[in-house]
């Protein structure tokens, strides 16, 4: 990248989108326009072998538009991509993605291990053939170490759902055999991004990056975790020179799992003024938890968090947002897929209905 670079983006993006007011918002430039115009109900964490007739068209009944599918390194060449791409738009549905799903949380990236050139490589090689293959966004995280962001399972409304007790993770086993500092950590993801980002920018494909989940550290090993903040994304976007491909993932449970500034939770509505009024959100996990991440916490239903979901919805199109809402990390109902349908159906009916409410109440529906 040029010298400047960082400096010129970043002052474009403050005269697009520096205020927060409201009443500023009818000056702000329009979201990001990709694969997406508007806010649009999509669905995730889909696998080749689930694309059937049959699991399509449940999709399409359900009103779902767009798909995120995962892969894995050894199947995710231009002609599985292809392949993937024509199945889905064969369906009547449109793809929003492809990830890696063995390569977008690499260790190897974020704690500096041997091997990295070799797994950059890889992951280059994969932005190139989806830019070839005219898909152009893929997802990547900085999780290290930990247990998954799960400790336990508990319910929510008699449905089955992932508990996570801080208490529970001062020392747990994980990839490494040292601690990592958050500027160590920082470093990793400088030397990553100045790598990779501009193979995405010459492929045209958008790098959505993933908060921590959970979005604290783990005191045991003393593996720092850096995306955990507001701040933490105004600088990994500071350190891409705030390039329009690159943006967050915005994942609404892991915000609300973030302590804030006053350990009472980010102030999710704010931040996303201030990205997504300059097009760097990408995608929306629409999750909720009970709480942030210490204590503890566990995952709910959209409508029964301490997230106020519609605020959120509002404020993704106060700014323009251009892209998919998914369900993520479903209550499990029953111990079938019809059972685990009807969790999932719920929610794709509570996004598409809080999409038309906050289109309508903005004027852009009848």
């Amino acid at each position: 990248m040029k010298k400047g670079f960082s400096r010129r983006r970043f002052a474009q993006s403050v005269l697009t989108g520096a205020t927060l007011l409201p009443a500023a918002l009818s000056a702000r430039a329009p979201g990001n326009q990709w694969s997406a115009t508007g806010m649009k109900l999509g669905v995730s964490h889909q696998r080749p072998e689930m694309l059937t007739d049959d699991h399509l068209n449940y999709l399409k009944q359900m009103g779902v538009e767009y798909l995120e599918v995962r892969t894995v390194a050894e199947q995710g060449g231009y002609g599985n991509l292809v392949a993937i791409k024509r199945k889905v738009e064969g369906a009547g549905l449109k793809l929003f993605e492809i990830m890696l799903d063995d390569t977008y949380n690499s260790p190897e990236f974020a704690l500096g291990l041997p091997g990295r050139d070799e797994k950059i490589a890889l992951f280059q090689n994969f932005i190139k053939d989806l830019g070839k293959a005219g898909i152009d966004a893929t997802t990547y995280a900085w999780n290290t170490l930990g247990p998954g962001g799960s400790t336990g399972r508990t319910t929510t409304r008699g449905c089955d759902t992932r508990l996570f007790e801080y208490g529970q993770v001062s020392r747990t086993p994980g990839e490494g055999e040292r601690a990592h500092s958050e500027e160590e950590m920082w470093a990793n993801y400088e030397y990553f991004i100045r790598r990779v980002l501009p193979v995405a920018e010459a492929a045209k494909v958008r790098l959505q990056l993933h908060p921590n989940d959970p979005p604290v550290d783990y005191l045991g090993l003393g593996v720092a975790r850096i995306f955990k903040s507001r701040q933490a994304f105004r600088r990994a976007l500071e350190i891409a020179g705030y390039s329009p491909y690159s943006g967050l993932l915005l994942c609404v449970g892991c915000w609300s799992e973030m302590l804030g500034p006053d350990g009472k939770g980010e102030d999710i509505v704010e931040a996303i003024h201030e990205f997504g009024s300059r097009g760097h959100i990408f995608q929306v996990h629409y999750r909720n938890v009970s709480s942030p991440a210490v204590p503890g916490f566990h995952e709910t239903f959209p409508d029964d968090g301490y997230t106020n979901m519609y605020k959120i919805m509002r404020a993704l199109g106060e700014v323009h947002y251009n892209g998919m809402l998914v369900p993520d990390h479903v209550p499990r109902c029953g111990d079938n897929d019809l059972a685990n349908r009807a969790g999932e159906a719920f929610i794709f009916g509570y996004i598409r209905a809080m999409i038309q409410a906050v289109d309508t109440e903005l004027g852009r529906r009848a």
